[in-house]
C-alpha cells in the first residue's frame, strides 16, 4: 500500500514540480489531508462491519475511531453457528456513539454497518487505507488544494502592478488549471462514487 510519500509524489506530478520548491512538503501534505477529509461527504469511504455484545440496559455504543455514518444494525437472534440477523429500528448516532431506542435485555451479538473515513497520514511510512484503485483521486484533489493556496497567494500578493507571480503566473491562469483538474477529479469521483443498498423504509416505526 502506498503512504504520505508516495501520494505527494503523484500529487507533484500534476503540479509538475518533482521536488519541493514552490509547494513545500507541508503544503502538499496539506492537501492530502484536506482531501481525505473530504471524500466521504463526496460520497467515496471505507466500508466496515463494526461487531460488539449488546448490555443490559444500555442505550449507547462506541463507534470505531473514523466511523463517518450508520448504514444498518442488526442483532443476532440465532446462534453463531446459525446466525438469524434482524435488523434493529429507531437507533440514532450522537458523538460518536450508537444509541437503541429501547434498553437491551439480553446480551446478543449486535453488528453496526458504517461508513468509515480515511485515516488521516500524519508520518511519512504508515501505510493509507486508501485502495490502490482510488490513490489518483486524493492525489488530483491534492494538486488541486495546492492551487487554491496558490490563487491565496496571488490575491494577497502587495504588489498589484504585478499580480503575476511566480514567473508571470496570474490569477486567470491558476484558475484554468483549477477548472481542468476538477474536471479530471470530477469524473474520478463519478468512477469510485459508492451508492449505497437501497433500504426497506419502514412507514411504521
Amino acid at each position: 500500500m502506498a503512504n504520505r510519500s508516495d501520494l505527494r509524489t503523484r500529487a507533484r506530478n500534476y503540479l509538475y514540480e518533482e521536488t519541493a520548491d514552490l509547494f513545500t512538503d507541508a503544503r502538499v501534505n496539506q492537501g492530502i489531508s484536506d482531501t481525505l477529509a473530504e471524500l466521504p461527504r463526496k460520497g467515496v469511504y471505507l466500508e466496515e462491519i463494526h461487531t460488539t455484545s449488546r448490555v443490559v440496559d444500555q442505550l449507547d455504543y462506541s463507534l470505531p475511531t473514523g466511523a463517518y455514518k450508520v448504514e444498518l444494525v442488526d442483532v443476532n437472534l440465532g446462534t453463531s453457528a446459525k446466525p438469524d440477523w434482524d435488523e434493529i429500528k429507531g437507533w440514532d448516532t450522537y458523538a460518536g456513539a450508537l444509541w437503541l431506542r429501547q434498553r437491551p435485555t439480553d446480551t446478543y451479538t449486535m453488528r453496526i454497518h458504517i461508513r468509515k473515513k480515511f485515516t488521516d497520514l500524519t508520518d511519512e511510512t504508515t501505510a493509507t487505507d486508501v485502495p490502490d484503485d482510488q490513490l489518483e483521486l486524493v492525489a488530483v484533489g491534492a494538486a488541486i488544494k495546492c492551487y487554491q493556496m496558490l490563487m491565496g497567494y496571488l490575491v494577497h500578493a502587495k504588489n498589484w502592478d504585478s499580480v503575476a507571480k511566480p514567473d508571470g503566473i496570474g490569477l486567470p491562469q491558476v484558475q484554468g488549471w483549477i477548472r481542468d483538474l476538477r474536471d479530471i477529479y470530477n469524473k474520478m469521483l463519478n468512477d469510485q462514487r459508492r451508492f449505497p443498498r437501497p433500504r426497506e423504509i419502514n412507514m411504521v416505526d
